[in-house]
């Protein structure tokens, strides 16, 4: 991530001092074990949770002009530690968090759940050391040891705190042991650690940072912490954004990593973890609520460069109908800044025909582009013909067409029109899309490299055959030039 607003110390130390007497226990659960820990290759960090093995299979690290720095080890399961740490310079740092200590932590948690992580309060028992055993400010890599106890309150499944027989919270402990980190790349943000971003006495540029903003029935949900993290679920990439605000309220986006550029329909119901879909909890005991409707725009889609911006509105209610509070999430809209993916290698043409695969892959397979000029506009022809001779075709202008999304027409007549058809096996009739979408994710004039997808309903234009075939999931990804 280039900027990871992952916790406001000094807030969640308010939410832990709520508790002054309190019962400490285990925590308790399955976590990885593999390997050993104390991992000295380069890139490497692991460490030992509650006496199980906890290996990264990634890590982000960073740095600012002030020092700050912070750095995070994701398992392949979501769980995660996090440590900070300031001014960044080989030595140990105490991570006890309290009123003296927000620069210096450490926390626990997992990144697909919604309870509050484990942090290093001394009030709850809480605390550790963390040593930079090599900072190398040339290389901007850096290495070092963390050892550490965080706690958290325990609560039930609606959010609900869990007291003992005394009546006292219960707080769990989460114990870190043997945690090593190796020659971690960082990234370096010229930006100061407070005060406002564009602030003068930095770099002239412009800083990269994420936005949120929301109302909920008309009120602002004015958010204190924001975090953008991508995660894994099963197969799927889902980028997860949260704004929550000074009172627990929590509003979330879950984003597919596949999703692009347009506008979406929101799930409706109660999602796997890998739907398109809005979550809105009040922070008053209920459940959380999701959208039923909802609906979200997305004007920047850039996984490859890091940014994804985005408006969207949603009705939150209860998937599970327990729970009869009914809020208006609306004008939202958030861009948020992270570190960009090599996307995988590009699939030159490919689309579904009523469920099957159509992909021009074969020897004796083709794709080809053409151009026809029409009323003065250069219209552009991508034909994909198998050796069965199945045959289909986006037609769209290519002088005029930039990113975004394009209906399809069901005539090619002025030129600015864009088209699918679709011609069948063993036949000479070019069913026609009625309707259809082509959606440009981008395109570089100057190279010619054009990256699309689209979908339309394939029809007779003269109504004789009355067939209705399903063109969905189509990519392209050619050069025009």
């Amino acid at each position: 991530m280039k900027k990871i607003q992952l916790f406001n110390w000094m807030l969640l130390v308010f939410i832990a001092f709520q508790f002054p007497s309190c019962t400490n226990e285990p925590l308790e659960g399955e976590f990885p074990g593999q390997n050993t820990p104390g991992d000295t290759t380069t890139g490497s960090f692991t460490a030992q949770v509650n006496g199980s093995l906890f290996t990264a299979a990634f890590t982000t690290a960073s740095v600012n002009v002030d020092g700050d720095f912070i750095i995070t080890g994701v398992s392949s399961n979501n769980t995660a530690i996090l440590l900070t740490a300031s001014p960044l310079a080989n030595g140990s740092y105490d991570l006890n968090l309290g009123p003296t200590n927000n620069d210096n932590g450490a926390s626990y948690f997992d990144v697909s759940s919604e309870t509050f992580p484990f942090l290093t309060f001394g009030e709850l028992g809480g605390g550790g050391t963390l040593t930079i055993t090599d900072y190398n400010q040339t290389d901007l890599t850096v290495s070092g040891t963390f050892n550490f106890t965080a706690a958290r309150q325990a609560v039930d499944a609606n959010g609900d705190p869990i007291l003992d027989s005394n009546g006292d919270a219960i707080i769990q402990i989460a114990t870190v042991t043997q945690g090593v980190f190796n020659d971690i790349a960082m990234t370096f943000d010229e930006n100061s650690g407070g005060g406002d971003p564009g602030g003068g006495g930095g770099s002239e540029e412009p800083v990269d940072v994420d936005d949120f903003f929301a109302l909920v029935d008309g009120q602002e949900h004015e958010d204190q912490v924001l975090t953008s993290t991508l995660n894994m679920v099963g197969d799927d990439m889902i980028f997860k954004v949260e704004a929550q605000t000074a009172s627990g309220a929590l509003m979330r986006i879950d984003i597919p990593f596949d999703t692009g550029l347009g506008t979406f329909d929101m799930e409706d119901g109660i999602s796997d973890g890998t739907k398109l879909i809005g979550i809105y909890n009040p922070n008053i005991g209920g459940e959380n609520l999701s959208s039923n409707p909802g609906s979200i725009t997305f004007t920047q889609f850039d996984t490859q460069n890091g940014i994804i911006e985005a408006n969207f509105s949603f009705t939150a209610r209860d998937p599970l109908g327990e729970d009869t509070s009914v809020y208006q999430i609306t004008q939202g809209s958030f861009t948020v800044y992270f570190e960009g993916i090599e996307p995988p290698a590009l699939i030159p043409f490919q689309a579904l025909i009523d469920g099957a695969s159509f992909e021009p892959s074969g020897v004796n397979d083709t794709l080809e582009i053409t151009n026809q000029e029409v009323n003065g506009v250069i219209v552009t022809f991508i034909t994909a013909t198998l050796e069965n001779g199945r045959t289909m075709k986006i037609v769209f202008p290519s002088d005029a067409i930039t990113s975004g999304v394009y209906p399809m027409s069901t005539v090619l007549e002025n030129g600015d029109e864009t088209l699918g058809l679709y011609t069948r096996e063993g036949s000479s009739i070019e069913f026609v899309s009625n309707p259809g979408e082509l959606i440009i994710d981008s395109f570089d004039q100057e190279t010619g490299d054009i990256s699309a997808r689209f979908s339309f309903t394939a029809r007779n234009p003269d109504g004789v055959d009355p067939t209705v075939i399903e063109i969905t999931q189509g990519v392209f990804n050619v050069n025009l030039l």
